[in-house]
Formats: structure tokens, C-alpha cells, sequence
């Protein structure tokens, strides 16, 4: 080599070090780019071109099985890429194909596998699983997904395990992980954290809900949050609506401003009424308490229930038949002396 041209390489090499190495890559990564549109456009198939072989390094075109760095206009029938893969236009169908690695799109995806990490400008369309970080700018929707899933505006999927993102909402038959939807969550069975800005809707939940207006599940163990109300079949745990709370099946702790309704109570309710069929705990009410049967303890202004077992407190205590106490203003017990169905203070059967 001359020393002319050493010291030109020199020359070079100084330039890129003092901050040209972009300004050198961007005319690099533009004729790729353009290499993969003129060997690609048009009707998608097979083909491009590839340094130093047609199956790895560098690629340019639809090239289906490929490792390396490949640039291609649209991608169809894609078998397998590895490395770093980038498109332009919107992908036909790859039924088989998979991506491993990482896959820049300016307008989207779609494959039946996706691994590593994953963006697509408009969306992603992972048909069978994906494990990795996806990013859909308008959506993202597929399989089964592991790892990190986020939807510009929704997201919609089988299962997911890890975190889920949708900026209007978040759909999924299972979700282990966190979902989270802008507007609303709705899953099958979540394990987990659902959150969502107007409410979370699931047909069984492990884990912790948080609805800005409300949460509607058929069955719940562990807390729930809901702005308005929390409702469902089954709930177990600790629940705070705003409003209220109500299910056929409580057990735990509830509570809401105006308060609890149900069918069964086991454990505690907290509210301006609390209407249970049966409370087997304590029906905490600040004015209204009614129930057909008390098994522990009640309060409230006017405290009714067809048969207590234990203690009632309030200004009104009403019950047909008593086992227990009645401490209130006025106490009165359907059943035995008529002497004795009404009386101040305290009223008592054992």
C-alpha cells in the first residue's frame, strides 16, 4: 500500500472518530434499504441477493432462510430469519415462518413465531407465539405471547405471560402477568394485575384488579378496586368499591360508601347498608342493616334480620327470633313472652 492511500485511511479513520460514523452509515443503510426495494418490490417472492452466500451475513431482497443482517421491501413466505431483519412494506403471509432476533418494520409483521425483539410502525401479527419485547404502533394482536406486548391503541391475544399494554385496551383469553388497557382490560382468567382506565371485566382472577370506574368478574380471589363498584358471582378477598360491592358469594372483607349486597357474607362488610341473605361475620352498617340470618355481629340505625345469632347494635334492632343480644334505642324480638318483643336498651334470648 502507497503512503498516499495509508494516510488517507488515516484521514478517514480520524474523521469517523470524531463523530462521522453516522453521518458515514446513513448512505450505508440508505443503498441497503434501496437494494432491498428494487430486489424485492413488486409482487413478493423469493429471491434477493446475499454476501458473501444467499443464506447468511448480508441480504438483500426476500430471502427466506437468512442469518445475519437482511433488508427486505416485503417479506412472503418467509422459513426462517435470524439476526437482525428490517422491512418496509406490508408483509404477506409466512404460515411457517420465524423471526428470531431483532426486526425493525415500517409498517409491520406477521409470522407464526417471533423471538427476540420485534416493532412494527402500523402492527405485528405474531400467529402462534412470540417470547420477547413486540411493539405494534397501532396494534398488536396474535397467539400466545411471553415477555413484554404493547399495542399503540389495543392489544389482543391468546395467552399472556409477562406484561401487556394497550393504550384504548388489552383482550386475552389468559393473562399471567400484568395487563394493562388505557380504557379497559378484558381476559378469561387472570393471574395477576389487570388494570384498566374505565374497568376490568374477567371471568376468574388470581390477583389484583383496579378499575377506574368499576371491575365485573364472575370469580376473584385477592383485592379489587373499582372506583364505582366491584360485582361478580364469587368474590374472595379484600374489595373496595367507591360505591359499592356486590356478589352472590362474599368472603373476606367489603366495602363501599353506600354499600354491600349479596347473597352469602363471610367475613366483613363495611358501608351505609349492607343487604346480605346470610352474614356469617359482621354487617358493619352505618344506617342500614338486613339480612334473613345473622350469624355474629350487626349495627346500623334501623338493624333488621329474620333470625340473629349474636349481637345487634343499633338504634332499632328488629329480629323474629334471637339467640343473643340486642343493644339499641329499641329492641324488638318477634318471638316468645309478648311482654317481652319490645323493650329499651337491651333485649336478650338464650
Amino acid at each position: 500500500m502507497s503512503r498516499r492511500s495509508s494516510a488517507r485511511l488515516v484521514t478517514l479513520h480520524r474523521r469517523l472518530r470524531r463523530g462521522g460514523y453516522r453521518r458515514a452509515l446513513l448512505p450505508v443503510l440508505a443503498l441497503a434499504l434501496a437494494l432491498g426495494t428494487v430486489l424485492g418490490a413488486g409482487p413478493a417472492r423469493a429471491g434477493g441477493l446475499g454476501i458473501p452466500t444467499q443464506r447468511a451475513i448480508l441480504g438483500f431482497g426476500n430471502l427466506e432462510e437468512f442469518t445475519g443482517l437482511r433488508f427486505s421491501f416485503r417479506d412472503h413466505d418467509v422459513h426462517r430469519i435470524t439476526g437482525v431483519n428490517l422491512t418496509l412494506w406490508i408483509p404477506e403471509e409466512s404460515p411457517g415462518g420465524r423471526y428470531t432476533g431483532v426486526g425493525l418494520n415500517l409498517v409491520g409483521a406477521r409470522a407464526a413465531r417471533m423471538d427476540g425483539i420485534h416493532a412494527g410502525l402500523v402492527g405485528l401479527d405474531v400467529a402462534d407465539r412470540g417470547t420477547g419485547i413486540f411493539l405494534g404502533g397501532v396494534g398488536l394482536g396474535g397467539g400466545d405471547v411471553a415477555g413484554i406486548a404493547i399495542g399503540g391503541i389495543g392489544l389482543g391475544v391468546d395467552d399472556l405471560t409477562g406484561i401487556g399494554l394497550g393504550t384504548l385496551g388489552v383482550g386475552a383469553d389468559d393473562v399471567t402477568g400484568l395487563a394493562i388497557g388505557g380504557l379497559g382490560a378484558g381476559v378469561n382468567d387472570l393471574t395477576g394485575i389487570g388494570i384498566g382506565g374505565l374497568g376490568v371485566g374477567a371471568d376468574r382472577v388470581t390477583g389484583v384488579v383496579i378499575g377506574g370506574l368499576g371491575a365485573g368478574v364472575d370469580s376473584m380471589t385477592g383485592l379489587g378496586l373499582g372506583g364505582l363498584g366491584i360485582g361478580g358471582d364469587r368474590l374472595h378477598g379484600l374489595m373496595l368499591g367507591g360505591l359499592g360491592v356486590g356478589a352472590d358469594e362474599l368472603h373476606g372483607v367489603f366495602g363501599g360508601l353506600l354499600g354491600v349486597g349479596g347473597e352469602e357474607l363471610r367475613g366483613l362488610g363495611l358501608g351505609a347498608a349492607v343487604g346480605v341473605e346470610d352474614v356469617h361475620g359482621v354487617a358493619l352498617a352505618a344506617g342500614y342493616h338486613r339480612s334473613e340470618r345473622l350469624y355474629g355481629l350487626s349495627t346500623g340505625v334501623y338493624n333488621r334480620t329474620e333470625e340473629a345469632h349474636g349481637v345487634m347494635i343499633g338504634l332499632v334492632n328488629w329480629t323474629e327470633t334471637l339467640h343473643g343480644l340486642q343493644i339499641g334505642l329499641l329492641n324488638r324480638v318477634g318471638s316468645g313472652p309478648a311482654a317481652a318483643r319490645w323493650l329499651p336498651v337491651l333485649n336478650a334470648r338464650f
